[in-house]
């Protein structure tokens, strides 16, 4: 399969890969930050090899405290909603649910495609707020108002970049979510009743039902710090 015809397939499968794909690469970023923190604790002071000069050029390549606050920000962002999700709920729930369903796709697979692209915009938003003037976004990963508020009209746009970028991979999420359940609803194959389902399959639909509950909730509260 080319890659261009893997960009445009509605197949379950080849979307799952790119998740796991998209997770992993997040995973060596967010994994890069700590292990940045870890220098940190362990020589205080001390240049950061390699990419301390490039981070913390002010500073003779040593962390910060500015520096250290903005390293756990984006660390804990990254992990947790760009590389822990798109990789056990993003590429597990889409490859296996039409299998343990008896399904030969999703419900929605242009809206699994369209979920995926949503994603991908957001990875490159938390990119960019990175390199956003001003700094990255250093409020907690949390960002609990009126810290990231604050860290929005003064410390430049890195803050407000990755608002917009949590926005956007929730609505992702919240379409993944809508598509798994639909999937496990409408999808089974004949005589696969509920009581059939696999165990894990309905780990995955629970888990569906929660995120399209609570992450509108999240998607509203980035948008309201946003503004």
């Amino acid at each position: 399969m080319t890659v261009r015809a893997r960009l445009a397939s509605t197949d379950h499968k080849v979307i799952a890969v790119h998740y796991l794909w998209a997770g992993l690469v997040f995973l060596a970023i967010g994994g890069g930050l700590a292990m940045i923190m870890r220098w940190q604790q362990a020589y205080p002071g001390t240049a950061v090899p390699v990419v301390g000069r490039v981070l913390f050029s002010g500073s003779g390549g040593a962390v910060t405290p500015a520096g250290y606050t903005s390293l756990f920000t984006n660390h804990g962002l990254i992990m947790i909603f760009f590389a822990i999700t798109p990789i056990l709920i993003g590429c597990f729930s889409t490859y296996l649910m039409p299998l343990w369903v008896g399904a030969r796709n999703m419900a929605f697979p242009r809206i699994t495609r369209a979920g995926f692209y949503l994603f991908a915009l957001s990875q490159a938003l938390v990119i960019a707020s990175m390199l956003a003037p001003g700094g990255a976004a250093s409020s907690g990963w949390s960002m609990y108002a009126p810290l990231s508020t604050s860290h929005i009209a003064d410390a430049g746009a890195g803050q407000a970049v990755m608002c917009v970028a949590i926005l956007v991979t929730g609505i992702a999420t919240i379409l993944g979510a809508i598509n798994l359940v639909a999937t496990a609803w409408t999808c089974r194959a004949p005589g696969m009743t509920w009581l059939r389902l696999p165990l894990s399959a309905w780990s995955f639909l629970f888990t569906a039902i929660l995120n399209a509950l609570f992450v509108p909730v999240l998607a509203v509260a980035a948008t309201l710090l946003f503004a």
